[in-house]
């Protein structure tokens, strides 16, 4: 049976190097024995949300946004082949660092959303799709690109805006600046918005939770014709 070395002082000092380099961590997570990202968000609490499997194995992950990776890495520690799309390269974030301290690889794809599906980027068993559909100028094309490459189960997290007109599926806009400051901000449903247009791309909603202004959706990949989305965007066909 294969040891592991125990981990030294030196290693340790490696690993705080190369995490002091990376210019800003989003989560705080440990990513090397006795070291932990300077992230202003702890993570663990959705990932629990979340409901994973324990065991991943053979299960084919697509991560969007994955920011410094800590949802890939422990999909990818339960045994899944995690792919992951981000707009921006590996070493502008913290994901690289996250990959060579932890010794796991992904299929990182640098890519807009948009664009995906021009590629060859296939379907999957589960697809993560966490903080990143409010910051999205249009979420139905969005999420009709999300729909198109998950074969079973969609798990969603967002901003949402839970006293906006209950019972009426709307989503309030906010222009640049208007959101936390940031300009990256676009629209926010209510719970009713983001259900219609899950349905409408061919979802059935399988468990929500929610927290202050946060949503968790859980959500299967159904059978159901998507004609409106095809007349739509011409992405599937009508």
């Amino acid at each position: 049976m294969h040891t592991r070395a125990p981990v030294t002082s030196a290693d340790r000092d490696r690993a705080r190097s190369i995490v002091s380099k990376v210019p800003h961590w989003h989560h705080k997570f440990e990513v090397y024995p006795g070291v932990v990202t300077p992230g202003s968000y702890d993570p663990q609490f959705l990932l629990e949300k979340l409901r994973l499997p324990e065991d991943m194995t053979g299960l084919q992950v697509l991560d969007i946004g994955p920011s410094d990776g800590f949802f890939s890495m422990n999909m990818a520690r339960r045994g899944a082949g995690v792919t992951v799309v981000d707009y921006r390269a590996k070493n502008g974030h913290g994901f690289e660092a996250m990959e060579q301290l932890t010794g796991l690889k992904f299929d990182y794809r640098q890519m807009n959303l948009y664009d995906i599906p021009s590629s060859d980027i296939g379907e999957f068993d589960i697809v993560l799709f966490l903080g990143v559909l409010y910051h999205l100028p249009d979420m139905m094309r969005a999420l009709n690109i999300v729909a198109q490459l998950c074969r079973s189960r969609l798990l969603v997290e967002t901003q949402f805006e839970p006293d906006l007109m209950p019972g009426v599926a709307v989503a309030q806009y906010y222009e640049a600046g208007t959101l936390a400051g940031d300009i990256t901000n676009f629209w926010v449903p209510n719970r009713e918005c983001l259900f219609a247009m899950l349905r409408d791309v061919g979802f059935q909603i399988d468990r929500d939770e929610s927290w202050g202004k946060r949503l968790l959706v859980d959500a299967s990949s159904t059978t159901m014709a998507r004609t409106k989305m095809g007349l739509a965007y011409g992405l599937v066909p009508t």
